[in-house]
């Protein structure tokens, strides 16, 4: 092919493209008309619908949950963990989850649901949109409200205030609404459908229609869930709550709510239980102060008396090794009496993960670890179980795992018993065998030695409940500071959502090229209209 021949095809191309684009725009050009109308009519139509979207707004805060301590003393067998299968190590990995899923949960949120009046929602007309009243602002207040056919789905009631004493109230109908009856202001209102009692207020506008909700886990579905959003901060170690409501006073008034019942739900029973430790170990210090005094005084006069001078010295490892033997001989029955109300617990109740922090005081890591897992586990089955149905795979394959951990820790905690119980026998022995060794000793040494003994026993039973003591406080301090609010509960004077603006722009564009899509398929339709037409005169 030559060059002139080339540079003649191309020019051709290009006349060919110029044609295809002079006719586009014809096409455009020639239905300009009805482009121009369907964009418009969509255009106000989402203008409309924008308008009378309501308008939520955010209210957030962040809060800092400090990891639990890594050991308790006593054995805990409430608190927040137990009741939501949520309790166990301090400081792990995920325990920012824990707090999440607990935060979230609907156990959490249906105390904090009767707090935040959402049984009865207040709508006003106003200019074509409906707007949500806040109770403060609405003519009048509804209470009383129980829901007989409408428990799942809630119930919207049509409000028309007659006078300043009577009202009546109607159900909205596909064609017309059914009226139910004229009421009086104070007085019960039962239908077939609800009861409640509405009370007239001094001021405040005259909503147009009542949504009811009596019930808390419907609540929880169709308004709570969707608006609350819990999330680890990706800047920060700290967990953020955002909560969007139609009314900012509500919305904030959710989030406090949300704290107060996850902080109280949280530490109330590690604090009753530290509290009970503490008292418990006040009272023994007690008695061991009266012990102790007791004890120097018996031994002053007994060296008074006896004169006493070589034996404390001759006696001096004796008693040190008795004093430290029975101290043991204690702990182990501690520990033995401990591991015995641990297996107690787990006979009568499924959330073994309950008895981590008593285990955690017994060193038995091994244990604590399947724990770990089996809370992981427990997590995750509740999110399957919210999603899909017993007979789902994955979800029967986490509950096997589950059955199996909780059977291992069943048997690690039994053999744990046994190990326990074979060491208190071997204590014993060995303190029998120091008591034999002191019961042959002189008539004076013998009394001095047990003096002595019972001496360094108190003192030293002493400084251990010292010990523990302040240990159980600087824990009770840990768990009530452990969650603190990082930043204030705020509330955006703006609302977030709907945006608008956006939603008309990406309607605008939307239908120009729906609109244009439209027109091309009608010339299309015309074309080959033209074109039967064009041959069959041609035929005939």
């Amino acid at each position: 092919m030559t060059r002139n021949e080339m540079n003649h095809n191309s020019i051709e191309q290009i006349e060919e493209d110029e044609i295809d684009l002079r006719e586009l725009f014809a096409t455009i050009l020639r239905y300009k008309k009805s482009i121009f109308f369907i964009t418009l009519i969509g255009t106000l139509l989402t203008i409309v619908i924008a308008y009378r979207m309501p308008k939520y707004y955010e209210t957030s805060v962040s809060i800092e949950i400090k990891a639990k301590g890594s050991s308790r003393g006593g054995l805990s067998l409430g608190g927040a963990g137990a009741l939501l299968g949520l309790a166990g190590l301090g400081g792990g990995s995920d325990d920012s989850a824990k707090d999440m899923a607990l935060l979230e949960s609907y156990k959490i949120n249906s105390m904090v649901i009767p707090k935040v009046n959402y049984q009865a929602r207040y709508i006003y007309h106003d200019r074509f949109r409906d707007i949500e009243l806040n109770e403060n602002n609405s003519s009048i207040s509804v209470s009383k409200v129980n829901i007989d056919l409408y428990k799942d789905n809630g119930l919207e009631v049509i409000f028309d205030e007659i006078d300043n004493t009577h009202f009546q109230l109607s159900i909205p109908g596909k064609i017309s609404n059914k009226l139910l009856g004229e009421y009086k202001y104070g007085e019960d209102v039962k239908t077939s459908y609800f009861s409640l009692v509405i009370y007239k207020n001094t001021s405040g506008a005259t909503p147009s229609k009542i949504i009811l909700s009596s019930d808390k886990h419907f609540i929880y579905e169709s308004l709570i869930k969707k608006n609350l959003v819990i999330a680890q901060d990706k800047k920060s170690p700290f967990i953020s709550i955002k909560y969007l409501d139609t009314i900012p006073d509500r919305g904030e008034l959710y989030i406090n709510e949300l704290l107060s019942k996850y902080i109280n739900f949280s530490v109330k029973d590690e604090i009753r239980d530290l509290d009970i430790t503490l008292n418990s170990i006040n009272k023994q210090i007690a008695d061991i102060e009266k012990r102790v005094e007791n004890s120097d005084s018996k031994m002053a006069n007994f060296k008074e008396k006896e004169l006493i001078i070589s034996p404390e010295e001759q006696a001096k490892v004796l008693v040190a090794t008795i004093a430290k033997s029975d101290v043991e001989v204690s702990k182990g029955a501690y520990a033995e009496e401990l591991i015995t109300n641990i297996i107690k617990f787990t006979k009568k109740h499924k959330n073994i993960d309950a008895i981590a922090p008593s285990l955690l005081e017994l060193r038995d890591q091994p244990t604590i670890e399947l724990i770990g897992k089996l809370q992981s586990l427990q997590l995750e089955e509740g999110k399957l179980s919210q999603e899909y149905k017993a007979a789902y795979p994955a979800l029967k394959s986490v509950k096997n795992q589950i059955r199996q951990i909780r059977r291992k820790i069943l048997a690690n905690i039994k053999n744990l018993k046994k190990t326990i119980v074979n060491k208190n026998k071997s204590l014993r022995k060995l303190n029998k065998r120091y008591r034999d060794e002191l019961a042959s000793t002189p008539k004076v040494e013998k009394k001095f030695i047990s003096i002595s003994r019972n001496y360094e026993l108190n003192q030293k039973l002493y400084a251990y409940l010292l010990q523990k003591r302040s240990a159980t406080e600087i824990k009770k301090a840990e768990t009530l500071s452990r969650i603190k609010i990082a930043e204030a509960i705020y509330t955006k004077p703006n609302a977030v959502k709907p945006k608008k603006a956006l939603i008309v722009i990406v309607s605008f564009i939307t239908l120009i090229i729906l609109s244009i899509f439209i027109a091309f398929f009608r010339e299309f339709l015309r074309s080959g209209r033209d074109e039967r037409v064009s041959k069959i005169e041609e035929e005939s």
